[in-house]
């Protein structure tokens, strides 16, 4: 699969290091892209022209929220059915609009709380790296 990662806003300095560390490791096994739009009203523009050929999942707290072993079995299905370039997007302060979010494929949630992007980011991309190094066969995950 080749995930590409939208963001509003550029993350610090401590997300910095967390996100830098993750993205080597995916980047040892699959194909991974980061895209940060300036925070203001182009952003959700910027993003959808970036994300277009992407199966688009937005994430957004009032979106369905899945376990590590349901995320496996969606993008397994996902893959089985050409969906196999996903583009993750992660609002700014204020969240997605709702027309954006009726533009998107897929409306999923890391939880029921709100995060910061930068947290966000940095939960993506673990779980990102947790499930494709699970479906590599690496021991990163266990059951």
């Amino acid at each position: 699969m080749k995930h590409l990662i939208c963001t509003v806003g550029r993350p610090g300095g401590w997300a910095q290091d967390a996100l830098a560390e993750y993205v080597k490791r995916i980047r040892g096994f699959q194909e991974l892209e980061l895209f940060h739009s300036k925070q203001g009203p182009r952003a959700e523009k910027e993003i959808e022209v970036r994300a277009q050929g992407f199966w688009k999942v937005c994430l957004d707290p009032r979106g369905d929220s899945r376990s590590t072993i349901e995320w496996r079995k969606e993008w397994d299905r996902w893959e089985r059915s050409n969906q196999s370039k996903i583009c993750w997007i992660i609002g700014g302060a204020d969240g997605h609009s709702e027309e954006f979010r009726r533009g998107c494929d897929v409306i999923r949630s890391l939880g029921p709380q709100t995060l910061s992007h930068e947290l966000a980011l940095v939960v993506l991309v673990e779980q990102i790296y947790r499930v494709e190094s699970w479906r590599a066969g690496h021991p990163y995950h266990r059951e």
